[in-house]
C-alpha cells in the first residue's frame, strides 16, 4: 500500500481495537507497514497480514462443485512412422498422426540404432479435435544418419510408441565449398568446380549471426561462379553453395573480412583528427557514451557509440536525423554523424556535452526547493514537449534519468535526453514501457502510443517533482500497473497540505485515463498554475532523496541512459 493510503487493522493487536482505521507512512520488507494511529501519538510497525485496504470492497465467493473430469483416454496412432530411403545430402521428414492426444502429450524421439540416443529436435502441431502431428526433420542427412528411429507419445492416460528404419545411400559425389575472390570492400567473386550438378544456390553468412541468408532471393545459378554484392565493408563472412538436384549443401567456405573502404579510412581519419577522446561517461543497451574534445573549437562534446551488431545502422541514422534537426534549448542537439568510426562495425553520433547532473539528483542536493522551483522547470520540459509535438515527434520515454539539467550558464537550464524511443505521431506505433512508474495506461496495453502518452508522462514527472512520492507505485508490479489501469491516484495531506490547488489541478488534468481528454502542452503552459503566481511553498528534498534511492539502490551517482554529464568543477566523470 503506499504513503498515505488507510488501512484496517484486522487481527487483535496489543494497545489497538480491531478494526481501528491507521494511515500508512511508509513500508519495509522487514518490518512491514509504519503507521500512525488516532490514539496513538507515537508512530508504531504493524505486520502486513494485520492490515487490510480500508476502501477496499469485499470479496463476494463462493465455492464451486468439483468438476467432474473424465477419463482421459491414451493417445492412439492414425499413421504410424513409415520406412524412408534417401540419398545422402537430402532433407527427410519422420511423421505420424496420432489422436486422444490431450491438452499437454508428450514427445520422446530416440534413435535405436546402432548407437541409442535421445533427440531433441522434434516437433509437434495440435491440431482439431484433439489431434496432433510428430515430426523428425533432419536437413542434409549424412550416412552416419541411417538406423531406427522411435517416437515415443503419452498423456495422462497411457502412452504409444511407433519406430520406423532410415536408410540413407551416396550414389552423388560431395559438393565443394567454392574458393572466394575480393572484388571490393563490399563484393566478392565465387567460384566451385561440379561435373554432376548444374543448378545450385548460394548463401552467406555475416560472423557473429549464426543466420544462412541468399544474396538474391533463392534464384538458381545455371553456372560455377557467382558474385556476390552488397555486403558491409570491414565484415567478416562465410559461404556456402547447395544444389537444387537434391539439396546437397558443401562445406563452409574459409571465413573472409572484406576490407574497409577508402571514403570509411577517409571517414575515420577524420573522426581521430578532429576529436580527442578523454575518457567513458557511461554504458547503454547499444552503446557507449565517451567525454571528447573537438581539436577544430577547442570545446568538449560527448560522443555516443553504437555498436551496428547490437543496433543496426539505419537506427543510428534515424536517430541522429532526429536530433539533428533538434533547435530548442532544452533539448540536446546531433552535431556529426560518423559511419563505421573510430573503427569498423562502430557508428558516432557526436552531441553536445551537458554539464550538469539528471534533475533530480540536483534538486536532491539540496535541504529544500520549492513549488516555484518546480513550476520553473516543469515549464523547460512542458516547453520542450511542445516544440517536439508540433514536429509531430514523441519521446514516448519521459522519465528522471532522461531529463538533465546544464550548469554550465548563468542559471540552471533542463535538458531533454535520449531520443531512442522517439517516433513520428503520424503514424500509430505500439512500443513496450520502458519504465513502468512513468507508463501511460496505453502503453502497458500495448495499444498506439504518441503526444499523449507524453502528457502522461509529464504529469507523473510533475506529480513525483511536488511530492517525493509516485503516484501509482505500489508493492508488486501487478499492483502498480492495476493502479495505472485504473488511474487510481489521490493526493495524500502528508505530501500536498501546503501545494497550490492550481499545481493539483494541472496533475489532474495530465493524469487522465482516456488520451484524447488529457490536456496538451500548449494548454499547460497556459495553465492557471503557469500565469500566475502562488503563494511560497517549501519542499523538503528527503521524500525525493528516498525516491531516487529506490530507483538506484546501490546508491550509485545517477545517470540518464543515453548521453551523460562531466562535472568539470569537480573533475570527477559521473557514470
Amino acid at each position: 500500500m503506499a504513503p498515505g493510503t488507510q488501512a484496517r487493522l484486522i487481527t487483535e493487536w496489543p494497545d489497538l481495537s480491531l478494526g481501528e482505521v491507521v494511515t500508512i507512512i511508509r513500508y519495509d520488507t522487514s518490518q512491514g507497514y509504519l503507521v500512525h494511529t488516532q490514539t496513538h501519538s507515537e508512530e508504531l510497525w504493524l505486520p502486513a497480514h494485520a492490515l487490510s485496504n480500508y476502501n477496499r470492497k469485499p470479496w463476494p465467493f463462493r465455492f464451486k462443485k468439483p468438476a467432474i473430469i473424465p477419463e482421459l483416454a491414451p493417445p492412439e496412432f492414425r499413421d504410424s512412422l513409415r520406412d524412408v530411403t534417401v540419398q545422402s545430402g537430402a532433407k527427410i521428414v519422420l511423421k505420424c498422426r496420432v489422436k486422444n492426444c490431450g491438452r499437454s502429450p508428450k514427445i520422446s524421439w530416440k534413435k535405436l540404432e546402432p548407437n541409442m540416443c535421445v533427440l531433441r529436435n522434434g516437433r509437434f502441431m495440435l491440431g482439431e479435435e484433439d489431434e496432433g502431428v510428430a515430426m523428425l526433420i533432419i536437413d542434409n542427412v549424412k550416412l552416419s544418419d541411417s538406423g531406427t528411429y522411435s517416437v515415443t507419445i503419452s498423456n495422462e492416460g497411457g502412452i504409444c510408441q511407433s519406430s520406423a528404419l532410415l536408410t540413407v545411400t551416396d550414389p552423388y559425389p560431395a559438393l565443394q565449398e567454392p574458393q572466394i575472390q575480393v572484388l571490393s570492400c563490399s563484393s566478392v567473386l565465387l567460384e566451385w568446380e561440379s561435373e554432376f550438378y548444374h543448378q545450385f544456390w548460394i548463401e552467406y553468412c555475416q560472423l557473429g549471426t549464426g543466420e544462412w541468408l541468399s544474396p538474391n532471393n533463392n534464384r538458381v545459378i545455371n553456372s560455377q561462379r557467382y558474385t556476390v554484392e552488397n555486403l558491409i565493408p570491414g565484415e567478416t563472412y562465410s559461404f556456402r553453395i547447395i544444389a537444387v538436384q537434391n539439396k546437397l549443401v558443401s562445406l563452409p567456405s574459409v571465413a573472409i573480412t572484406l576490407p574497409v573502404a577508402d571514403n570509411l579510412k577517409w571517414q575515420q581519419e577524420q573522426f581521430k583528427n578532429r576529436y580527442l577522446e578523454l575518457e567513458e561517461i557511461s554504458r547503454g543497451r547499444f552503446s557507449i557514451v565517451r567525454r571528447a574534445k573537438d581539436r577544430g573549437t577547442n570545446l568538449e562534446v560527448a560522443l555516443k557509440q553504437v555498436t551496428r551488431r547490437r543496433q543496426s545502422h539505419h537506427v543510428t541514422q534515424a536517430e541522429y536525423g532526429l536530433l539533428a534537426g533538434m533547435q530548442h534549448v532544452n533539448v540536446i542537439r546531433a552535431m556529426a554523424l560518423f559511419d563505421n568510426a573510430p573503427q569498423p562495425g562502430i557508428d558516432t553520433i557526436v552531441l553536445e556535452l551537458v554539464r550538469g547532473p539528471l534533475l533530480f539528483t540536483y534538486l536532491c542536493e539540496k535541504e529544500e526547493y520549492t513549488e516555484a522551483t518546480v513550476k520553473t522547470y516543469s515549464r523547460q520540459l512542458m516547453s520542450a514537449l511542445l516544440w517536439l509535438h508540433q514536429k509531430d515527434i514523441s519521446h514516448l520515454d519521459i522519465k528522471p534519468e532522461n531529463v538533465m539539467v546544464d550548469l554550465s550558464g548563468s542559471s540552471p537550464l533542463l535538458k531533454l535526453v535520449d531520443f531512442g524511443d522517439s517516433v513520428n505521431t503520424s503514424k500509430s506505433v505500439i512500443l513496450p514501457p520502458a519504465c513502468l512508474e512513468f507508463a501511460s495506461p496505453e502503453l502497458v496495453l500495448g495499444q498506439p502510443v504518441g503526444k499523449h502518452t507524453d502528457c502522461w508522462a509529464a504529469g507523473v514527472f510533475l506529480y513525483v517533482l511536488l511530492s517525493g512520492v509516485s503516484p501509482f507505485l505500489d508493492d508488486s508490479m501487478e499492483e502498480t500497473t492495476a493502479n495505472i489501469l485504473k488511474c487510481d491516484f489521490c493526493f495524500p495531506d502528508d505530501y500536498f497540505a501546503e501545494i497550490s490547488p492550481e499545481a493539483k489541478s494541472l496533475v489532474n488534468n495530465l493524469l487522465v485515463l482516456v488520451p484524447s481528454q488529457r490536456i496538451n502542452m500548449e494548454e499547460c503552459l497556459k495553465s492557471t498554475w503557469m500565469t500566475t503566481d502562488q503563494k511560497t511553498v517549501v519542499i523538503p528534498s528527503s521524500k525525493l532523496k528516498t525516491f531516487m534511492l529506490r530507483r538506484h539502490p546501490m546508491n550509485l551517482p545517477t545517470t540518464p541512459t543515453s548521453p551523460a554529464y562531466f562535472n568539470n568543477e569537480q573533475n570527477v566523470c559521473k557514470t
